[in-house]
């Protein structure tokens, strides 16, 4: 006798138990024989056990239709074939349903024994052969993943450093948003860091410490994404991947879903985060100057402040230019070049004096932007957790 564990597994839907009863019947010989008599019950069943080879859904069923349960089922397990159990006279919404491409066949009541076996069988082996494919598809996108990176690693450990930090950052703000499809997200922060490999070192070194580049520079890194992109084309299962990239990019995706436009938020406010910290920039600071942007992400930047501990408001910081400077603020950071020679130290009210300085310097040297400034002369602590104020 066959060992039931290594039957494929079938599962009937029917709100029949006569007819549940009956296909189980001619079924067990060869395969373990799961049954359900609705279409949540069937969607239960599957998420206890996992997925099966085949369901037989009857096609019209109360709360739920089979051509319904069927959609779940490809969406939630597209290796199951789906098949359709269905009255003659329902045989046109059959033959649509198959069109759709939901439902691999139909079976018109009343089934013959044999044509039952036979369909159930080659369900069973379709499944097998889209089993195998899948597994073949994750070895190869596995494979050219790793070789991909680690190109990128040989290449450029600062640009692979950086895109682990990035990816690390992704997966916690993922995980605290419950965000869905984890892989594919953290895939597409790490690949955001693989059009590095056009950069000069020059460039990728201001970019490992968070400083400011020329207009020159920064379109080289805007360039990053559309890099990305080319070099992840080819590889297959990546589409959202390379969406989500691309989103990151210049130009918007192609295909904004909700996942993507989702995920876009999350892997830019991530490398945006990492930018400042490189820069030595606290982390309640780096926050709010995150927060001042336009196009900002509150329930991500939300989810990163519970991440980072910045819970309470107690000042108010705002982003700003060098020029934008008033007499009266308090600085929140210290304001430096780009060689790293402290201008003007953390804490310090702006006077007249200081704003000469900065004018004199800011025509030799470059000075890192934006600045971190508390208005109105207000004491500032250290110890506090600062919102943003967006600069007029």
């Amino acid at each position: 006798m066959t060992d039931t564990l290594a039957r494929p597994t079938v599962l009937l839907v029917d709100d029949e138990s006569t007819i549940l009863e009956t296909l189980a019947l001619q079924l067990r010989r060869d395969h373990k024989v799961l049954i359900a008599e609705s279409g949540a019950e069937a969607l239960r069943l599957l998420a206890e056990n996992g997925p099966v080879a085949a369901v037989i859904s009857d096609l019209r069923m109360p709360e739920m239709d089979g051509v319904e349960l069927l959609r779940r089922v490809q969406l939630e397990y597209p290796d199951t074939t789906r098949v359709l159990h269905t009255a003659q006279s329902d045989l046109n919404s059959a033959i649509a349903a198959i069109n759709d491409g939901g439902v691999y066949r139909y079976l018109a009541k009343p089934v013959r024994t044999d044509e039952l076996r036979s369909t159930v069988q080659e369900a069973v082996e379709l499944h097998g052969r889209s089993t195998a494919d899948r597994q073949l598809l994750d070895k190869t996108l596995k494979s050219s993943l790793e070789a991909l990176f680690g190109c990128l690693e040989l290449a450029s450990p600062l640009a692979f450093a950086r895109g682990g930090r990035i990816r690390t950052l992704v997966g916690e703000l993922c995980h605290e948003l419950q965000l869905d499809a984890l892989w594919e997200i953290e895939v597409a922060a790490m690949a955001s860091q693989l059009g590095a490999v056009t950069l000069p070192p020059s460039v990728l070194a201001k970019l490992d410490k968070g400083m400011p580049c020329t207009s020159d520079e920064q379109q080289m890194v805007d360039r990053m994404p559309e890099v990305a992109v080319q070099l992840l084309a080819n590889i297959p299962m990546l589409e959202d991947v390379i969406e989500i990239v691309r989103g990151l990019g210049t130009k918007p995706p192609r295909n904004p879903s909700p996942l993507v436009e989702a995920a876009v938020a999350v892997v830019r406010t991530a490398i945006d985060y990492e930018t400042l910290e490189s820069r030595g920039i606290e982390v309640d600071s780096a926050i709010a100057v995150l927060e001042c942007r336009e196009d900002s992400a509150l329930q991500v930047l939300t989810a990163l402040r519970k991440l980072k501990g910045v819970e309470h408001v107690a000042e108010t910081v705002r982003g700003l230019r060098v020029v934008d400077l008033e007499v009266n603020m308090r600085v929140a950071e210290d304001i430096v070049a780009v060689n790293g020679l402290v201008l003007i130290g953390r804490g310090m009210i702006v006077t007249d004096l200081l704003l000469d300085r900065l004018t004199n310097f800011a025509r030799t040297i470059e000075i890192v932007e934006p600045v971190l400034a508390i208005p109105g002369g207000r004491r500032f602590d250290p110890d506090m957790l600062l919102p943003v104020e967006v600069a007029g």
